[in-house]
């Protein structure tokens, strides 16, 4: 207490630390907003990539300006965007000046605009609204910006609908639809729009490099192709860009990501790496072209289980020969996170437990039948590791064990006896996918039957994780992380820009890719490389007729229901007043410093 200033000086810099770490706002109202007979005029610009056309976004800023004079004396005005999403730009007041600053700095973005989806949105945002609501939609209009359904162009909250059309002259265009992995090298599909007797290059960069130029004219601009293409290890990113000076710049450059991998090795674990079934899962998986996997046997006793970790997947032959320290290691690698293929074989008929997945044998022999074989009853074809395989009615089984199916299984495949054959069963972080058949050509069929071949490359990918990492994206579609194994790591945009924030780095499960261009993506497991495109449709530039804009405008009008929602009261936005405590915390630990130094020489000198 005898330095009762300093002590006052700390308390406050304690004080400063938790107020600036906790960020407050100041919130104030401001005064309440009173409907008018005149109701509100909402302006709707709609900023997809087709805005982004030489010359439109100018036109849609002046044509939203227009809307704003225009609007009635007293009318509550607001300012909203549409691309992929509805963006508020504007607080709902009568300050047209305000407005026309925020239209100002309204740009074209790299995403679609779904007219049915943004008139969805406003209609939520026009039902707390003071009535009647008028929008004034200003926009190109593209023709593939309808909905589906008519009906969802019509909102139930806004009473008059004012289109504010672009009247830019006929667009130039050359874009790029797709690209198309060939033989040889690749194939670009190119479309063209009032570009007559003029000619263009369009060149291939591999991996940033320059390697070739095609000259196209607009009779030859459909495919072009280069061949001849040398990929290294890896992910190779491929850029084609049309060296065009068109209207509209982001269909001109297309990015892809071909993957070049060597085979992986997957454990197999056996008890003879000769047999038959060994024999059966190579040639599956070396039957397929684009397998990223061969078969590597692992024999039971003489391998360290701790090895499985090191990849995303094991095979197990059968089950019965796994002993219980083996049983240990394999399930804490499942629980882990990682994934197997386990087949019931012949040794497993002589237990009452299988191992790892802990399913009880009903009976002390297999279900055998007499007269004729058991063919398969029901198939999940929406499972993907299902959907591509075909001719599962084509095997025959003469013996099958009686599993009893664990409340916590997923049963793929069942016999016609109802006996399940194919179950999945989550453990952990991973997964197991348990075949209730062997591989010996004894029990069953199924190893000879070109229905294998197809069921092992599609559980190769599945249970890798291979056919969830996808490498191409549209501009505005939602990367999901939660599918490349952990949410925990960084996206990084075509600029070097982190997109997620240290905290997200750890929680968040997906993120929006607005950027066209190339993406890497880290995670804990892993990195990828993913190619973002802008969405075809916003190139083609027709536009929606005439007339069905007018029969738009008349389905709005009259069918407005009646809104007695009081009108909202007008909030200022909130002032952050972390800067000024950080301001204040640097002159509070200022003087603290001070103080300290004078006390501590007067206590020197005492």
């Amino acid at each position: 207490l005898k330095y009762r200033l300093l002590l006052l000086a700390r308390i406050l810099l304690l004080l400063l630390i938790t107020l600036t770490f906790a960020k407050p706002l100041l919130t104030r109202s401001a005064t309440p907003l009173t409907p008018t007979n005149a109701g509100t005029h909402l302006i709707l610009i709609d900023t997809s990539a087709s805005m982004g056309r030489r010359g439109v976004i100018n036109e849609a800023r002046a044509l939203a300006g227009e809307a704003i004079d225009d609007a009635p004396g007293g009318a509550l005005l607001q300012v909203i965007s549409a691309s992929g999403d509805i963006e508020v730009r504007s607080e709902l007041s009568v300050d047209r000046a305000a407005h026309r600053a925020v239209i100002d700095n309204v740009y074209a973005s790299t995403t679609r605009t779904d007219f049915g989806r943004a008139i969805a949105e406003v209609d939520r945002l026009a039902e707390s609204l003071p009535q009647p609501v008028t929008l004034h939609f200003v926009s190109d209009f593209q023709e593939s910006g309808l909905p589906v359904r008519f009906a969802s162009l019509v909102p139930t909250n806004v009473a008059t609908l004012v289109q504010h059309r672009i009247t830019s002259g006929p667009p130039t265009n050359y874009a790029i639809d797709a690209v198309h992995e060939s033989s040889d090298g690749i194939d670009v599909s190119i479309s063209s729009t009032g570009v007559q007797e003029r000619t263009t290059d369009v060149s291939l960069l591999l991996n940033d490099i320059p390697v070739a130029t095609r000259t196209i004219t607009d009779e030859t601009a459909d495919i072009v192709s280069f061949d001849g293409l040398t990929y290294v290890e890896g992910d190779n990113r491929l850029t084609i860009r049309i060296d065009a000076d068109d209207d509209l710049a982001i269909d001109n450059s297309w990015y892809q990501v071909i993957e070049r991998l060597p085979p992986s090795p997957v454990p197999l674990v056996s008890a003879n790496h000769r047999g038959l079934p060994v024999l059966y899962l190579t040639a599956a998986l070396q039957s397929d072209r684009t397998s990223a996997y061969q078969i590597e046997p692992l024999r039971i006793g003489d391998f360290d289980p701790r090895v499985l970790t090191r990849h995303r997947w094991t095979l197990i032959d059968d089950l019965g020969d796994v002993d219980v320290e083996l049983e240990r290691q394999v399930t804490r690698y499942v629980e882990d996170g990682g994934s197997v293929l386990a087949f019931a074989g012949e040794n497993t008929a002589a237990l009452q437990r299988l191992p790892v997945s802990g399913h009880q044998i009903s009976a002390a022999t297999t279900i055998e039948t007499t007269n004729s074989f058991l063919s398969i009853g029901q198939i999940d074809a929406a499972h993907p590791v299902l959907s591509q395989t075909d001719g599962w009615h084509d095997v025959n089984v003469s013996q099958a064990l009686p599993i009893q199916v664990q409340s916590n299984d997923q049963v793929l495949i069942r016999l016609e006896n109802g006996e399940p054959m194919l179950i999945e069963q989550r453990l952990g972080r991973g997964r197991l996918l348990l075949m209730n058949a062997g591989l010996e050509n004894r029990w069953n069929d199924l190893p000879v039957r070109p229905v294998f071949v197809s069921f092992i490359v599609e559980a190769a990918k599945y249970l890798s994780g291979a056919g969830s990492v996808a490498k191409a994206y549209t501009a505005g579609a939602v990367l999901p992380l939660a599918l490349m194994r952990g949410a925990s790591g960084q996206v990084i945009d075509p600029q070097g820009k982190n997109l997620l924030s240290l905290e997200d780095t750890t929680r968040a499960q997906e993120i929006r890719l607005s950027r066209p261009g190339f993406h890497e993506v880290y995670t804990s497991q892993d990195s990828y490389v993913i190619a973002v495109n802008s969405d075809a449709r916003e190139s083609v530039l027709q536009t929606i007729p005439d007339e069905t804009l007018e029969r738009w405008r008349n389905a709005v009008t009259g069918a407005a229901a009646v809104n007695t929602s009081a009108a909202p009261e007008a909030t200022e936005a909130p002032v952050e007043l972390w800067h000024a405590l950080l301001f204040a915390l640097a002159l509070i630990l200022l003087l603290e410093s001070l103080l300290g130094n004078v006390y501590l020489t007067r206590r020197a000198v005492n």
